[in-house]
């Protein structure tokens, strides 16, 4: 068996090199990110050498004799006259002394004991350059790398189908801000998917017999992490790229992920900033975004000094943003300047798009009080100059507050704030020093002048700020029903402020297309504001607001004379039209008890076909005595009107039901166009009671392209509202449809 060893051993090499370092190769984990026909190509190279490696080695090979053990034997024993290897010879002839001493010689000449040394081994012979240690070092390395994963990987090493057991679960979770749903991944799909730039890759692998590889092109791509045949891994997606999942050097998996970077938004402005009637500055604007605008703010940039930035806030981020924003910029010391704005935007990701350049003038609070007029003068120098300016400024204040025995005789206030002024001025240190003497100048202007509505007028704007934002944030309808009441109360505050210091009277008469706007209008939207945003409805309820904010913006008191007169002729016809909407109410209920009649499903109160034939005949004789002294277009149809109900009562009579609901329906468009021929006869066509001449709620919006849902649709979406939130609250549901449920009152 030595002597075997040692002409095996030396022969194995280098085929044992070969298969070494494919194994150490195996070992370090490198074939889980190498793909199978490469691992393969490898693994026959492999075999390939150590084959011919083998057939050079033992092509002279001869497997060792009983005599070659013996000699080997006594060489290792020192036993140089040979007696193992020569233990079966024989004297020549046949001399019994010669036979006796021989066999005296073999019992003599062996030892007690033998000794036989372990193999040597000569493969240096066959490696001279020592490659040998460097196999056995790959080795090392390999196992400590491997550690309790060896095993696996020496399998994994010649299994071809190391990752047909394992399966995987893929998806895409796109970035939050895009609201957009995930996306499945399937095994095998080969086309580009496209997906927002930030979206995060989710890969799940069951059943791997060992760690998983990944290939994500540039993107971070961590390895996959778990144990007992449960892997996880998220990868980032920054940029396109092939994605490769395999087991064992087997894809289980692969897409091209097109990563689309976000667009920066863009916005315009859709008209040139101007005033409104209240001093305001009007800013119309249209934006867009790939996956929503949620900023916009307007830049301005005075002659000399600071930019100024101003929020113009928005219902909610938006992918189309088409809004009029008002903001009261009198109170700051750039008013009266004419400034260079724009406008920008900006996305969820901070991205952000600007629009073109336009110059004009800011509003400017018109003061009366020539010391008023001063001080504004002042504060605007304080704003817009250097520290040599300011000398300039401290100089006049310390002028203005000349002889206050004189001219600030019952004014002490107005003066001590004046000093106070110069003494902020003259010790500023920082800007936030002169911001705060800027306001107080803007304050004791104000109080010089008539006060009280430019006062109400900021406050109802703040007020609708906090409401759009409050809405846009999903705030509890609480506090949206706190800040309308307390948007309610300023809203009557600045109207009576309005009215007590009334513009000037202007030579021109108004315009034939102006609306005109009562507190009942006014109150009759707050409560479908209020209503729209009950129903979950909080976007079209920012919308109404916004629109109720610039009606209030733009708005004359009216100042009496005939345009506030109605003749006798418009208020008798506006008579007629309740008249007759109040008609049209009954002839639709008599139909509808007509059609359940027809139905199977008739009210016993009614009477039958007789009882609702008697309801016709007396709803025909009250329009026959509306109809006195009518005459024209109006009257022709209403008497049409009349003829149907006849011809209804009569079929009803006959127990015809259906004929009748026909004649019902011929009366009711009648009674239609007859109430509309009369409009047309009354000044904008409007009647008391807010109502239309088919008895509809008439929107003191006018044609204003928001659209106002009806109180029945209001009604039934608040249902819809309440009976989700009482499923939801059940927590006997399943879990599936609960969470459906929160789906739901989330876009609620």
């Amino acid at each position: 068996m030595v002597l075997a060893i040692e002409k095996v051993l030396p022969r194995l090499w280098p085929a044992a090199g070969f298969a070494g370092f494919y194994l150490a190769m195996a070992l370090t984990g490198i074939f889980a990110f190498i793909p199978w026909p490469v691992q393969a190509l490898l693994l026959a190279a492999t075999i390939t050498a150590c084959a011919y490696s083998l057939a050079e080695g033992f092509k002279d090979f001869a497997w060792p004799r009983d005599l070659d053990a013996a000699r080997r034997l006594e060489r290792d024993s020192g036993l140089a006259h040979r007696p193992v290897s020569e233990r079966d010879d024989r004297p020549v002839g046949n001399d019994p002394f010669a036979q006796q001493l021989w066999a005296l010689h073999r019992a003599r000449a062996l030892p007690a004991k033998f000794r036989l040394a372990p193999p040597r081994a000569d493969i240096a012979e066959r490696d001279p350059k020592g490659l040998r240690w460097y196999v056995l070092i790959a080795l090392t390395v390999g196992v400590v790398l491997a550690r309790g994963d060896t095993g696996a990987r020496l399998v994994a090493a010649f299994d071809s189908g190391a990752g047909s057991a394992a399966s995987l679960d893929a998806w895409i979770d796109p970035p939050p801000y895009t609201e957009l749903p995930l996306t499945s991944l399937r095994i095998g799909d080969d086309g580009v998917i496209t997906v927002p730039q930030g979206s995060v890759l989710n890969l799940r692998v069951h059943g791997a017999p060992r760690t998983p590889g990944l290939a994500a092109g540039s993107n971070t791509a961590p390895r996959f992490a778990g144990e007992e045949g449960e892997y996880s891994s998220n990868v980032i997606l920054n940029n396109s790229a092939r994605v490769r999942v395999q087991v064992g050097g087997h894809a289980i998996g692969h897409w091209t992920i097109d990563a689309v970077p976000d667009a920066a938004p863009t916005i315009t402005m859709t008209a040139p900033p101007r005033r409104t009637e209240q001093l305001a500055t009007r800013f119309t604007f249209k934006g867009h975004d790939d996956y929503g605008v949620t900023k916009v703010q307007a830049v301005l940039v005075p002659p000399h000094g600071k930019p100024l930035v101003v929020d113009l806030p928005l219902a909610q981020p938006q992918k189309d943003v088409t809004q009029d924003s008002y903001v009261d910029l009198t109170s700051h010391p750039y008013a009266g300047l004419t400034v260079q704005a724009h406008l920008e935007a900006r996305d969820a990701t901070g991205q952000m798009g600007a629009s073109q350049m336009v110059s004009f003038k800011l509003p400017a609070r018109v003061f009366t009080d020539p010391l008023a007029r001063a001080i504004i003068e002042q504060r605007q120098q304080l704003a817009t100059t250097d520290a040599a300016g300011r000398k300039i400024v401290l100089l006049t204040l310390d002028a203005l507050t000349v002889a206050p025995d004189r001219f600030y005789e019952g004014k002490n206030d107005i003066f001590l704030a004046l000093r106070s002024a110069y003494n902020g001025v003259k010790n500023a240190k920082h800007d936030s020093d002169i911001a705060h003497v800027e306001n107080l100048l803007w304050e004791t202007a104000l109080k010089l002048e008539r006060g009280g509505l430019l006062s109400a007028a900021e406050e109802l704007r703040k007020l609708q700020m906090m409401l759009t934002a409050a809405m846009a944030a999903g705030a509890p309808q609480e506090v949206i029903d706190e800040l309308l009441k307390r948007y309610d109360e300023v809203m009557k505050r600045y109207v009576q402020a309005l009215a007590a210091n009334p513009p000037a009277q202007s030579m021109e008469p108004p315009s034939p297309d102006a609306k005109t706007l009562g507190m009942n209008d006014v109150q009759t939207l707050l409560q479908m504001i209020q209503k729209l945003s009950q129903a979950g409805d909080r976007q079209q309820a920012a919308q109404l607001l916004a629109m109720l904010q610039s009606m209030l913006e733009n708005m004359h008191m009216q100042q009496g004379g005939k345009g506030g007169e109605q003749t006798a002729q418009d208020k008798a016809n506006n008579e007629a039209l309740q008249k007759f909407s109040n008609l049209m109410s009954k002839q639709r209920s008599l139909l509808d008890k007509t059609f359940r009649q027809r139905q199977g499903q008739p009210d016993p109160k009614d009477g039958g076909a007789q009882g609702l034939a008697k309801q016709q005949q007396d709803l025909q004789k009250e329009l026959q005595d509306s109809l006195k002294g009518m005459d024209g277009k109006s009257a022709q149809k209403l008497r049409e009107a009349g003829k149907a109900m006849g011809e209804a009562q009569s079929a009803l009579g006959q127990k015809d039901l259906e004929n009748a609901g026909s004649a019902q329906n011929q009366a009711l468009e009648a009674m239609r166009q007859g109430a509309q021929a009369l409009a047309q006869q009354t000044p904008g066509g409007k009647q008391a009671g807010g109502q239309d001449p088919l008895g509809r709620g008439a929107s003191p919006l006018g044609n204003s392209g928001v659209k106002i849902p009806g109180a029945t649709d209001l009604a039934r979406a608040r249902a819809i509202l309440m009976e989700l939130r009482r499923r939801a609250a059940e927590m006997n549901r399943p879990q599936s449809e609960r969470d459906y449920l929160d789906r739901l009152l989330k876009a609620f």
